[in-house]
């Protein structure tokens, strides 16, 4: 008898499992975290981690990549279940927090032998690339002592401070990484001269989304990946930049 209930428990269990809806994800679009490749299928860091987190849960899932602030738009009005963003009072606000996912470093780097500042100020007078439409924050977003240079992405801002085009450039540490492997340059060309931020990247679930099984099952599988290790793997750095950014 007891037997028989523990199959009749697992075959609950497994048409449970069957009938639960795909999870929807939306992804941002913009490198490293998410593109597109030539079959249209999402690539980058964060297909890589929702296609392990699913499959660590047990979920199926679908991916839309949209960018950031159309993720934003679709978690906020629950036409997506789930996403990664970073956290705010906003993301708070319009879904429930299922666990960090990776934390990453908003720094300012210079040419090769540039000394470290103290300041932002010290950057006054400096030709300062930014990343087009990025926001930094008002040290640098509204400093009238800085000229901002705007770029279309990290790769050309790299190409740009190594020609002495511009004196500094702020980027996000994955991005600097994903940039300098896309143009082999080697990582001791540039070297980190401030460190303007620190961002926590979360997963989280839509407040306006009905998909609760889905939503601890994740939360759990996550907290499992991170556990094992497996995160750390996807969203390695390169060793050097890992010891200076």
């Amino acid at each position: 008898m007891r037997y028989l209930l523990l199959l009749m428990v697992a075959f609950l269990w497994g048409s449970l499992a069957s009938e639960l809806e795909p999870a929807k994800f939306s992804t941002s679009i913009v490198k490293p975290w998410g593109y597109q490749d030539a079959e249209l299928a999402g690539q980058g860091l964060l297909p890589s981690f929702t296609r392990a987190l699913a499959n660590e849960a047990g979920v199926e899932y679908r991916n839309t990549m949209r960018p950031y602030p159309r993720v934003i738009k679709e978690i906020e009005a629950g036409s997506a279940d789930f996403a990664v963003m970073f956290a705010s009072p906003h993301s708070e606000k319009i879904a429930v927090d299922l666990g960090l996912v990776v934390t990453v470093k908003i720094v300012a780097v210079a040419k090769a032998g540039e000394a470290p500042i103290q300041h932002v100020s010290q950057l006054a007078g400096k030709r300062v690339g930014v990343i087009r439409g990025s926001a930094y924050g008002p040290d640098i977003d509204d400093n009238p002592l800085l000229e901002r240079i705007s770029f279309i992405n990290t790769e050309q801002g790299i190409q740009m401070l190594l020609l002495g085009r511009i004196d500094a450039m702020i980027a996000v540490n994955y991005s600097i990484n994903y940039a300098l492997q896309e143009l082999d340059i080697a990582p001791t060309q540039i070297t980190s001269i401030y460190h303007l931020a620190t961002r926590n990247i979360h997963l989280y679930w839509s407040r306006s989304s009905s998909q609760i099984e889905q939503a601890n099952r994740l939360q759990l599988a996550l907290a499992r990946l991170r556990e094992d290790g497996v995160l750390d793997k996807i969203f390695a750095l390169d060793g050097t930049l890992a010891n200076h950014y």
